[in-house]
């Protein structure tokens, strides 16, 4: 392993602002340090007539006070954990100080919200700090603050983030990457104790140090096709295919394979767009697969909340589903449920959709077109009939591969959580039966596969014993919602046959079935009402981070128990167990 390095001393660069056109209005960093250049350039909401991006600087607080750093990203970054102790570790990470070279800036881009184009909208609590690489394996990662204050595309905001939501992001950030959900991360929270934000009520704000290999999202392509902006579609582009994927696009053999089987029934040569465009969409396609093996909501998947990298990211009203209910949304603004657990794979697919309407002329291309000397000019009348044909043909492949590659990684992923191979068969055959028996006795979700996994199957099967072991010890009946031990043995005993059947048809030992589920079933998720009780806990005591830090060490090893502390024991104990029905499948607002 490469030498633990500090935040300090990493090289910093921002190729963001390096390779793509900033807002004509601040066109450089000379502009953005002139003290004559107008301060309302950088906090005043306006529209930005071009530009990916503005340059922008944190607003300074009356006070910060540090929390604590994620371990586990610091780990991700190769730093030497005892930096998050430093002061000049913590004045960096909450916008106390910031590096004039790179020079902070906050993204542009547009967005389709709960299926409306919004129009432009942006950074607007966050501002971009630079990029470091990773010094334990070269990986680029790029530091944002959120919280940090009033941009341009603040709009009717105020530019703060409240230290509710921020907690919650910054544990979920985390929690989500360890148990192995492609996500962004955080790397730091401080609160702001004199600064106050009114949502429902007045609250105390903080700031989250994210970070990300990259920020970019399908609505930053919403953004220049509004505009019409064709040479910034190109450009960025360009940079998502250079920058971010590094020219590495469908070379994932499960990816691969699924494009050129598809493509090559249609006789179509993929350019560098068509890839760019089916990597984007892959990558969210087996995100969205392993949003819905283990239940997990984002609340919001707008497109300017879509990853192009497949990152889950932009974190507000999200949760892990309790028990397993298709129709639950964890937004209590969604009153459609548009974005409930059943519709997470439509929704994403709608924003995919809107990428592929966005990068139309481009994908619409073949590598004859694009090779035109003047193609990035403008196109001509005499190709736009062959262009709309092969773009649309393009985003009806995607489509068949985002459910191949969706489909294909559910049920891979959800036999590994029950410890089987994958069979065609077993959609109807085991997952239908086990599905409807989770939703008929709302059982805690995640707690149901971890002690599956471990259910002695090899011998004689004591059924009713067995499915005593699927009842929590602190059960908690609630006849209102028919969560009741006789409901729960009943429809437990039926799956169990069926279960026990298809495990000696495979001819699957014990050990077999443990070592292969123990690998994807944390025994911890963070849930709504856990995060609630640390939320309360900082509140009260002063923004003492005693639980914060508990409930990470737990999240961020989801799979090692022996990695979760000395410390509250008695609440850690307390969030593995069961609770009321009333505190279950909470929902959250957009607002924080």
């Amino acid at each position: 392993m490469s030498k633990r390095m500090t935040l300090q001393s990493l090289p910093k660069t921002s190729s963001f602002t390096k390779k793509l056109t900033p807002d004509p209005r601040i066109p450089s960093v000379k502009v953005a340090l002139d003290p004559s250049t107008p301060q309302e350039l950088f906090h005043v909401a306006r529209r930005l007539i071009g530009g990916a991006y503005t340059y922008c600087k944190p607003t300074p607080r009356k006070e910060y006070r540090f929390l604590t750093a994620s371990p586990y990203a610091m780990e991700t970054l190769g730093l030497d954990p005892s930096e998050a102790k430093d002061k000049s570790f913590q004045e960096l990470v909450s916008g106390e100080k910031y590096l004039t070279d790179p020079f902070p800036y906050s993204q542009a881009y547009a967005g389709y919200q709960f299926g409306q184009f919004a129009g432009q909208l942006g950074d607007g609590r966050v501002v971009n700090l630079f990029e470091v690489e990773s010094a334990r394996d070269g990986q680029r990662y790029e530091l944002q603050l959120k919280g940090a204050g009033l941009t341009p595309f603040s709009r009717f905001a105020d530019g703060k983030a409240l230290l509710s939501s921020s907690i919650r992001e910054f544990v979920i950030s985390e929690a989500l990457s360890a148990i192995g959900i492609p996500s962004t991360r955080a790397l730091a929270i401080t609160a702001l104790p004199k600064t106050y934000a009114m949502r429902a009520r007045h609250e105390k704000c903080a700031v989250v140090c994210r970070m990300a290999p990259t920020w970019i999202r399908i609505g930053t392509f919403d953004l220049y096709k509004w505009r019409e902006d064709r040479k910034g579609l190109i450009e960025l582009s360009n940079y998502v295919i250079d920058e971010v994927f590094h020219n590495k696009m469908v070379e994932d053999e499960q990816i691969k394979r699924e494009v050129e089987q598809e493509i090559s029934k249609h006789n179509i040569t993929l350019t560098r767009y068509d890839k760019m465009y089916f990597e984007i969409v892959a990558r969210n396609a087996k995100t969205v697969a392993l949003w819905h093996v283990y239940g997990f909501l984002n609340g919001v998947l707008n497109t300017d909340n879509t990853s192009i990298t497949g990152l889950s990211m932009d974190f507000g009203p999200f949760a892990f589903m309790e028990y397993f209910d298709p129709n639950y949304t964890s937004n209590h603004d969604d009153h459609t449920r548009m974005y409930s657990f059943a519709n997470t794979p439509s929704a994403i697919w709608f924003n995919l959709v809107k990428l592929g309407e966005d990068v139309a002329e481009l994908i619409g291309a073949d590598q004859e077109l694009l090779d035109v000397p003047d193609f990035e000019a403008g196109i001509k009348q005499e190709w736009t009939e062959r262009m709309i044909q092969r773009a649309g043909k393009i985003i009806e492949i995607a489509g068949t591969v985002y459910e191949k590659l969706f489909m294909d990684d559910y049920l891979k992923l959800v036999c590994q959580r029950i410890g089987i191979s994958p069979r065609d068969t077993d959609h109807t055959e085991i997952l239908g039966p086990m599905f409807e028996m989770l939703r008929a006795t709302k059982i805690d979700y995640n707690d149901f596969f971890k002690i599956l996994q471990h259910v002695p199957l090899e011998k004689k099967l004591d059924y009713e014993a067995t499915a005593e072991l699927f009842i929590p010890k602190n059960f908690q009946e609630d006849l209102v919602n028919d969560y009741t031990k006789e409901n729960i043995l009943k429809e437990l005993k039926s799956f169990l046959v069926v279960f026990k059947d298809r495990v000696e048809r495979e001819q699957l030992s014990d050990s077999e079935r443990l070592s292969r589920a123990s690998k994807v079933n944390p025994l911890f998720v963070p849930k709504n009402w856990m995060l609630e009780e640390v939320i309360e806990y900082t509140t009260e005591n002063d923004l003492r981070p005693d639980y914060i830090d508990k409930i990470m060490k737990m999240g961020t090893n989801p799979y090692d128990r022996a990695k979760w502390g000395d410390e509250l024991k008695d609440l850690e104990e307390r969030w593995c167990s069961d609770v009321s029905f009333e505190l279950k499948m909470g929902k959250c607002s957009c607002a924080s």
